[in-house]
């Protein structure tokens, strides 16, 4: 591999879908999966104050969720493609008057209208339950046995912001004026007035189906572009089994055959090594920037990374929480931009010797990052790769600390997990004593001067979020 010279996304426009739009009665579609319930859907007159219930958005078909399993005051709510998870599972608990709060299985705490919040676009988190009139919601029958939750401190409804069919949408407060992003389906999962109904496969719409797509080289069309990725699907692939979705992105000069082979340092660095860390557990790509670089003029690299991220889940079988992306120098500054602009689409990036080169479309919501660089870079200083994982740092709720790093001339590396972060969004810092390259001249070396250590540790990073 050779080191070469480098030169919270924002809402959707709120569309007034009316209800005019058909809506599926029986059964909710979630994940290309048709998901039929076998029990009449509970309504405001039918809630069981004993059961468990998932809640399945009438617009999108997506479940409410605590987002990335948190169990933090304050955790934002989102929705997420129906998994029956815990952290999707909702208990009703009598607040008296016709009101409820609704208990997170997962963690325990229940919705609430953050900072007792009346505008519109007001956060829906969840909080330690204190039975406060901004956790208290009434249930509002829509038809076709759906449900609208109305606060009871600000007479908002719950709904998914902007009409959003994304995984990771947030869920907001806003008049109410029945729209299918305000309206939900109560599924009862825990058994209880019948069976319950089965859960859709944990992974993207591409499981269960023959693989569309095959290892190899790929041309898609993104903005009106020709575009093109290389994909390495693992061996042995089972389309019952979500797979990691790992993104490579070369640096300046670089190419998606470099990444994909390994280049100069060969096959053990395959798309930096991930390759071969991931043993066939993951699904790998390996995109390619116009004119060799990631410029995302017009934010037209993330539009890309969205794009192969369509196609890839509707041929394969990939996990919707388990997405990754890492690069070196402007593949640093490339996983960088998405970490800004698609926290809510990425689980966790890695930037080798990165900067902010790439822009940083957002860059308030929390993703776990990892930063790795070297103290001696004269091409993209050390102090950009501090100020890119400082950001996150800050998004992240982490103690702000100044990491110890490797001397001159010593040859090592230093690795720091920052403590205090939020729950599922831990920020790593490793500096080593070297330039602008992926990894230290440390005297372990066999690959062609770069170490295995950078490899193992990003694969270690990836490889704790289930």
């Amino acid at each position: 591999m050779k080191a070469i010279g480098e030169a919270r996304p924002a809402s959707p426009r709120r569309r007034r879908w009316r209800q005019g739009l058909a809506a599926a009665a029986a059964g909710v579609l979630a994940a290309g999966t048709l998901v039929v319930a076998n029990v009449t859907p509970a309504a405001a007159a039918t809630v069981d104050t004993n059961a468990w219930y998932v809640l399945v958005n009438r617009n999108s078909g997506k479940a409410l969720d605590v987002y990335g399993l948190a169990t933090n005051d304050g955790a934002r709510i989102s929705q997420w493609t129906r998994n029956n998870g815990a952290n999707q599972q909702w208990q009703f608990v009598d607040s008296g008057g016709d009101y409820y709060r609704l208990k997170s299985r997962h963690s325990g705490k229940v919705l609430d209208v953050y900072n007792f919040s009346t505008a519109d676009g007001g956060a829906i988190v969840q909080w330690s339950d204190g039975n406060g009139t901004n956790q208290q919601f009434r249930l509002a029958d829509s038809d076709g046995g759906h449900v609208r939750l109305v606060s009871r401190h600000s007479g908002k409804v719950v709904e998914v912001q902007g009409a959003s069919t994304a995984d990771g949408a947030n869920i907001v407060q806003y008049a109410d004026w029945n729209g299918a992003n305000q309206q939900w389906q109560l599924v009862r999962v825990d058994g209880g007035g019948g069976e319950p109904t089965p859960p859709p496969p944990s992974g993207g719409s591409g499981c269960g189906k023959a693989p569309a797509l095959s290892s190899g080289t790929h041309t898609i069309q993104s903005n009106g572009k020709s575009r093109q990725f290389i994909l390495r699907v693992p061996a042995n692939y089972n389309n019952a089994n979500p797979y990691r979705l790992i993104f490579a992105f070369h640096w300046r000069g670089g190419t998606m055959q470099e990444i994909s082979s390994g280049g100069t340092s060969g096959a053990a660095w395959s798309y930096y090594g991930q390759q071969e860390q991931s043993n066939n557990s993951a699904i790998l790509v390996a995109p390619q920037g116009f004119g060799n670089g990631w410029g995302n003029a017009g934010g037209e690299d993330v539009t890309f990374v969205d794009d192969m991220i369509r196609l890839i889940e509707s041929s394969l079988c990939v996990n919707p929480r388990q997405r990754f992306a890492l690069g070196f120098s402007w593949g640093g500054g490339m996983s960088y931009a998405l970490a800004c602009a698609r926290a809510d689409v990425f689980r966790a990036v890695a930037v080798i010797s990165g900067a902010q080169i790439s822009g940083c479309s957002g860059g308030t919501q929390p993703i776990a990052y990892f930063g790795l660089h070297g103290i001696s870079d004269n091409v993209l200083s050390i102090g950009q790769g501090r100020s890119l994982r400082d950001t996150f740092v800050r998004n992240n709720g982490c103690t702000q600390q100044s990491p110890r790093e490797p001397a001159a001339g010593s040859r090592t590396h230093i690795t720091t997990t920052y403590s205090g972060c939020r729950a599922g969004y831990p920020v790593q810092w490793a500096a080593f004593d070297n330039g602008h390259m992926p990894g230290p001249v440390d005297g372990t070396y066999a690959e062609s001067g770069v170490t295995t250590w950078t490899k193992g540790e990003i694969w270690r990073f990836f490889a704790q979020f289930s």
